[in-house]
């Protein structure tokens, strides 16, 4: 992920600045504000943008923990990212997104 500059990123990755707007780092609720959720620390946590967004699109969004495990089933199986960006990570040293 990147914070505040995706330029790095996109040299690293040779990526589009397209697709490496889904990787800006966001501040993630665990519980939903709209749950209940408060603004503190405990229950925020870094997420990609598309990883945030995703969750909270879904019809029927679950808990974060549901998410987290659906998250890495899809990474072990290279179905979470679009075939472009698992090329670009797979021919990149670096640490994994």
């Amino acid at each position: 992920m990147w914070d505040t500059n995706p330029q790095e990123f996109i040299v690293h990755y040779g990526i589009s600045p397209g697709l490496a707007k889904r990787f800006q780092c966001t501040a993630e609720h665990v519980e939903a504000r709209r749950d209940g959720g408060k603004d503190v620390a405990p229950n925020i946590v870094a997420a990609c943008l598309f990883c945030n967004t995703t969750r909270h699109k879904a019809k029927h969004p679950v808990d974060a923990a549901e998410h987290a495990s659906l998250v890495r089933s899809r990474l072990a199986k290279g179905r979470w990212h679009p075939p472009q960006i698992e090329a670009a990570f797979s021919k990149r040293p670096g640490p994994p997104v």
